[in-house]
């Protein structure tokens, strides 16, 4: 062979440049990283399909995970919350609303999302794209395209979910419609409150386990508005000294004699002068005609001064009772021998009555209960009583109670339990103070007994709505056969009548704002109101409401979220005014009402799987040969060489 080569020089130069250049085509060719050698290796048989004839092969599904795997490193929130590293089927389909949008650019619009990536991560560009290549098995350029097509799906996705100016105006017309349409009639709630049905009485166990699901939440918060933590809560005594009491003391001042008081008269008789009230002129002043006038103010005066001194003597009292006791930012660090020498306010009230001479102030408690402090507003003379020892705004009881340091506190109100309020005074002039006794912050209930009669109503509520539900065809029957007054009279409740039900109000949505319509019991059920003008407007048109079979305008529907069942009769439907209609399309606010009722703004609801999917008719050629293709090698967050990549630029509002 080496002589055929020597003594043919010119064949031999041939076949080393033809097989070299042999060499270099078939390197280039078919590179590991090439999307052709890949789909040679993969095949390019049918993998899946979609309705309108697109066809995914073995080899888009190698690209696609190849894809899911760079998006899955970027770190984009719209990727995160929908899951789209996840799976290369879910990805793909949006990556194809995307295309069809016309929002997917080239690989410099990826490169550009690269840079922004690069610099918010303060890592070098050649780094970070060396490292998408080796974890993806991308080449750069094609790292770049997936970089675009994830900028296209951001952009698509706020598109969607915010762009209220591309509704139609044929939409926006018939959601004016049906949001101004005015639906009247009656109706019955049956509710598990006042309904007439009979269950039995719930288990121990299940008293056991509606407290461990709803304990920790507040009352009204929870599923049906379930929720049985303890609010904060108190018990209080307090002293009160009515103005009478002052009254009568003064009323025997010396202060209060005719000398006394005519020496006040002339003092002050600019104060006294009578008013003119005709041309004619006014007598001349004389204590004798005052006289009534001087008294009352004298005897204000005196009473405001009597109301100071006690006031003081009790301050006094009560902060003699606390001498000595060391203090920590205001509040004083009490001890059981420290409470046991404080003076009980019925030993204040004997102190006050002996001192003044009046009549033994009265000491009152909440009882053995307790009380929460919102309610400390609805004590008769203590609820309004207020105090200016903070500031010069007046401050009431049950704000003080509020402040209480066991609760949490509050700088500008220095108030804990075992330590006697400020003096109060309201409006008639009588006196307060008022101590804590004892405080609990809020927390949940430790036993069923702690909340026994809350947990009892509210599962035979339940009990009640479930039972009603499994009744729906017997009362839908019973209300077309004889009516809803025999509904009402069956449960035990009423027939009440609704006019002009709306889902929105004009005044509000040109606003932005849509208000359904209240319904009588029910109160705020925006599903029932939207359930029944939807029924009216599918009525036959062309002749009264009234007048159409009675199985047509009646509906029974649920309202889980109140525990009832409300059973409508329709009798009128007034439509929106058309005058309306042009001002309100082009109103942009409206346009938003319309765009969030169609979209609600959720990428989890229009954009999952399940919903992509469904919309492309998307579906595997043979599902029990296909291998879970959503097995896409996880990153390793812990590897330094590759940590994910923080988002950089303007990532999707819906996905945040």
């Amino acid at each position: 062979m080496l002589k055929f080569f020597r003594k043919n020089e010119k064949i031999s130069r041939w076949i080393l440049i033809v097989g070299m250049t042999f060499l270099m085509v078939s390197w280039l060719v078919f590179d590991r990283s090439s999307s052709f050698l890949t789909e040679v290796l993969t095949g390019r048989s049918t993998w899946a399909t979609t309705v309108d004839g697109e066809v995914i092969t073995e080899g888009d599904i190698a690209r696609l995970q190849q894809e899911t795997r760079i998006i899955g490193m970027i770190g984009d929130p719209l990727v995160r919350t929908l899951g789209l590293e996840k799976d290369p089927v879910h990805w793909y389909l949006l990556t194809l609303e995307a295309e069809r949008a016309g929002l997917v650019g080239g690989a410099a619009n990826g490169q550009a999302r690269l840079a922004e990536v690069a610099a918010a991560n303060k890592v070098p560009e050649r780094n970070l794209i060396s490292a998408l290549c080796r974890e993806s098995g991308q080449t750069p350029t094609e790292v770049f395209e997936t970089l675009a097509k994830l900028n296209a799906v951001d952009r698509y996705v706020n598109l969607v979910t915010s762009g209220p100016a591309r509704i139609s105006s044929t939409r926006l017309e018939q959601s004016a419609a049906a949001l101004l349409a005015a639906v009247s009639g009656e109706m019955v709630v049956l509710d598990g409150v006042k309904s007439k049905v009979e269950v039995g009485a719930p288990s121990e166990a299940a008293l056991q386990a509606q407290l461990l699901a709803f304990g920790a939440i507040k009352r009204g918060e929870g599923t049906n508005g379930f929720g049985y933590r303890l609010d904060d809560r108190i018990k209080l005594e307090w002293i009160s000294i009515p103005s009478t009491a002052v009254t009568a003391l003064v009323e025997q001042s010396p202060a209060l004699s005719n000398i006394e008081l005519r020496k006040y008269w002339i003092e002050h008789q600019a104060e006294f002068a009578p008013l003119p009230i005709s041309s004619t002129p006014p007598e001349a002043p004389s204590f004798d005609g005052s006289r009534t006038a001087v008294r009352a103010k004298v005897l204000a005066s005196i009473n405001a001064e009597k109301s100071k001194e006690i006031s003081k003597f009790i301050s006094d009292r009560m902060q003699l009772s606390m001498r000595g006791i060391p203090q920590v930012n205001g509040y004083y660090t009490l001890t059981a021998e420290s409470n046991a020498n404080q003076v009980p306010l019925a030993t204040l009230a004997d102190e006050i009555a002996a001192k003044f001479a009046i009549v033994a102030p009265t000491v009152q408690t909440n009882g053995d209960g307790w009380l929460a402090p919102k309610d400390v507003s609805q004590i008769p003379g203590l609820g309004i009583a207020t105090t200016t020892k903070f500031g010069a705004q007046p401050v009431n009881a049950g704000q003080l109670v509020g402040a209480l340091r066991e609760f949490g506190g509050k700088s500008t109100l220095i108030v804990q339990v075992g330590v006697t309020s400020p003096i109060l005074q309201d409006a008639a002039g009588d006196l307060f103070a008022f101590r804590v006794t004892a405080a609990e912050p809020s927390s949940a209930p430790t036993t069923v007994d702690a909340v026994r009669d809350a947990l009892v109503a509210d599962l035979n509520s339940l009990a009640r709505f479930e039972k009603l539900q499994g009744m729906t065809s017997e009362i839908q029957r019973e209300a077309i056969d004889q009516g809803l007054g025999a509904v009402a009279a069956t449960y035990g409740v009423s027939v009440e009548a609704f006019r002009d039900l709306r889902q929105g109000e004009l005044q509000f949505l040109q606003f932005g704002l849509k208000f359904p319509g209240q319904l009588p019991v029910l109160g705020s059920a925006p599903d029932v109101v939207k359930a029944v003008v939807e029924r009216a407007m599918s009525l036959p048109t062309g002749r009264q409401i009234s007048d159409l079979p009675v199985t047509e305008r009646t509906l029974v529907l649920p309202a889980p979220e109140k525990l009832a069942i409300a059973v409508v009769r329709i009798d009128s439907i007034i439509q929106m005014h058309r005058g309306d209609v042009p001002t309100l399309v082009a109103n942009p606010r409206f346009r938003s009402v319309v765009a969030t009722d169609a979209a609600s703004g959720s990428p989890q609801d229009l954009f999952t799987l399940d919903a992509l999917t469904a919309r492309h008719g998307f579906a595997l050629v043979n599902p029990k040969k296909v291998a879970d293709p959503s097995a896409v090698a996880p990153v390793d967050a812990a590897n330094p060489v590759n940590p994910p990549v923080s988002p950089a630029g303007n990532p999707a509002k819906a996905g945040q």
